[in-house]
């Protein structure tokens, strides 16, 4: 997702990952504030070398949110520490 489409589905997007990734914490997600290039900062903090699985269910969850996942194929990986379960 680019950061259009970051800030336009922000509001739905916090509450996700609160829920999906426990170490994000109320401060994070006021950092963060819709910007995508301080998303991958913030994912630095608790996540690390991690940081690139979160990302990338970001932008699985932006795919879905959409409905734009028509064809889409999901491709199961490795469980992700930290991850809960959907």
């Amino acid at each position: 997702m680019n950061q259009e489409q970051f800030k336009r589905s922000w509001t739905q997007l916090k509450g996700r990952l609160h829920k999906q990734w426990g170490s994000f914490t109320d401060e994070d997600l006021l950092q963060i504030a819709g910007h995508q290039a301080a998303f991958q900062t913030v994912l630095q903090k608790p996540y690390g070398e991690k940081r690139a699985d979160v990302s990338q269910w970001a932008d699985r969850w932006y795919v879905k949110w959409t409905g734009w996942c028509e064809g889409y194929q999901e491709v199961k990986s490795p469980k992700i520490v930290g991850a809960k379960e959907e």
